[in-house]
Order: structure tokens, then C-alpha cells, then sequence
């Protein structure tokens, strides 16, 4: 018995440090959050409970809407690519053999490149003065002179998605790959005895078997598209005209820029109660999918 609270004494001593750093760099400023939501503060004044005035500003605030908009198209970008992407490939590189370990580590290269310098070799790239646009021209071809997508609001967003994407879809590949060695090959065959073609095989024995990590794929890239911040902030800062501004950069500006800190904690909590209400619903719909596996 001696022992046994010993070893629970020694567990405690290599997780309490960890836990304290924990609780006061993201526990204590967390809680905090949910008063100076109801408060108005700049940051540095002493706040002001105002109620529930920001969240009714929140309603009629064009910015915080056009950011939601934003947020909806990256998630469906993200739901449905990198998905197409990752799932296309890994049916492919799984019949070819050994030699799959080579293109898998390829395409994971991107994933270990970080944001920053990802952001900025891609900002030069569809820079109108050193990017494609510019190479193509010194070549001859005209078409592409103007290609500068990060200065067009129509093409901003896409084109910040396209580089998230880049790096994206290498770690969906390999998860993909490793939910596809799990199915049972005995499947297959019995498919394959009854005549089903690759289409069949598809619908009726591969997907049904890797739905639930298709459905940790969804939970987890809805509640990282509410907080993508990275990629956006770093090649366009929400430009241009505000195009490209997502919930994570109007919060930023909020409470650093505008010095309106009370309601950039109201932006906060209203995002982080839409992510764990999305959250615990596609939790439950994984339950149930797994119920009736």
C-alpha cells in the first residue's frame, strides 16, 4: 500500500509543474475571460460591467459577421479538400506497394514546414513584382502579369486557403492511410467474390469502416477553422479591405488594435461556446456511428 501512494506521489511531482504552468498561462486568463466579456475595458483602465451590451453589439457588428462568413467558407474548404485529397491519394498509394512509404513521406514534407516560412515563401510567390506573374512575364507570356491574388478581395481568401491547404493535406493522407490498413482485407474479398466493381467496393466496405475517422477528421477541422489565425494573419493580416478577416484577426484587432478588450473577451467567449456546442454535437453523431458499426 506504502507503495502504491509512493508511486502516486511521485506521478503528482512530474505532472504538477506542467499543470501549473497550464493553470496559469491558459486556466486563470480563461476564466477570466467569461467577466471581462461583460464588461467594458480597453485593457489597461479599470473594467466596467456593461452587461449584456456587447453581445447585442455583437448582433449588428458588420465586421464580426463578415468574419463569420469568412470562417464558414475556410471550414467548408477544409471539410471537403483536403478530405478529397488525402482519402484519393491513400486508396491509390495503398495498391502500390512498398514504394508507398517514399511518396507518403513526400507529401508529409509540408505538414513539418511551419506556418511562418510557408506564409511568407507563398507571399512571394503571388507577389505581382517576384512571384509567378512576374516570372511568367519575363518569359513572354502576358496572361499572368496582374496575377496577385493576395491584393484581390475576391481571390485573398482562396488563395491564403490554397497555402493552409498545402500544408494540410499531407497529415490527412497518412491519417487516411492508417484508417485504411485497420479495414479488414476479408472484406474486400467477399466484395470482390460477389461482384462488386471499385465504386461499389467503395461506398459499401471502405467508407462505412473508416467513418468514424472521417468524422474525427470533420469534428477536429470545425473547431481549428474557428481558430485559424496563422496563415491568414501572416500573408494578408485580414486584407485586403478586410476580404480575408476571419474570427481569430478580428479578435486580435479588437482587443490590441482597437484597445476594446471587454468586447474582444465577448468575441472570444461567443467563439469558443459555437466551437464546444459544434464539437459536442458531431461527438454525438460519432457515438451513434459507431453504435451501428
Amino acid at each position: 500500500m506504502n507503495g502504491l501512494i509512493k508511486k502516486k506521489i511521485k506521478g503528482t511531482c512530474f505532472i504538477l509543474p506542467a499543470f501549473l504552468v497550464h493553470l496559469v498561462i491558459v486556466l486563470i486568463p480563461a476564466c477570466s475571460m467569461f467577466y471581462y466579456a461583460f464588461t467594458k475595458w480597453n485593457g489597461l483602465n479599470e473594467p466596467q460591467f456593461n452587461g449584456l451590451d456587447n453581445f447585442r453589439r455583437m448582433l449588428t457588428d458588420y465586421d464580426f459577421l463578415f468574419a463569420l462568413k469568412n470562417n464558414v467558407i475556410w471550414m467548408s474548404i477544409f471539410l471537403i479538400v483536403p478530405l478529397i485529397l488525402g482519402l484519393g491519394m491513400a486508396l491509390i498509394f495503398t495498391k502500390i506497394g512498398k514504394i508507398q512509404l517514399l511518396f507518403r513521406s513526400l507529401c508529409f514534407l509540408p505538414y513539418v514546414v511551419s506556418a511562418t516560412v510557408a506564409g511568407k515563401i507563398f507571399s512571394i510567390f503571388y507577389s505581382p513584382y517576384s512571384g509567378i506573374g512576374s516570372f511568367f512575364e519575363q518569359l513572354g507570356i502576358r496572361g499572368l502579369a496582374d496575377f496577385a491574388p493576395l491584393g484581390n478581395e475576391h481571390q485573398a481568401l482562396y488563395a491564403a486557403a490554397f497555402v493552409d491547404n498545402w500544408h494540410w493535406w499531407g497529415f490527412v493522407l497518412v491519417l487516411m492511410m492508417s484508417a485504411l490498413h485497420q479495414v479488414d482485407a476479408a472484406l474486400y474479398e467477399a466484395a470482390q467474390l460477389e461482384g462488386a466493381n471499385s465504386w461499389q467496393i467503395l461506398k459499401n466496405v471502405t467508407l462505412p469502416q473508416i467513418k468514424p475517422t472521417i468524422v474525427s477528421y470533420f469534428v477536429f477541422v470545425i473547431i481549428a477553422a474557428f481558430t485559424t489565425f496563422d496563415y491568414v494573419w501572416i500573408m494578408t493580416q485580414g486584407g485586403p479591405a478586410g476580404a480575408t478577416e476571419v474570427f481569430s484577426t478580428r479578435i486580435y484587432k479588437t482587443t490590441f488594435i482597437n484597445f476594446e478588450a471587454g468586447y474582444g473577451s465577448a468575441l472570444s467567449l461567443s467563439v469558443c461556446l459555437l466551437a464546444l456546442s459544434v464539437y459536442f454535437i458531431l461527438k454525438l453523431v460519432q457515438k451513434r456511428g459507431r453504435e451501428q458499426l
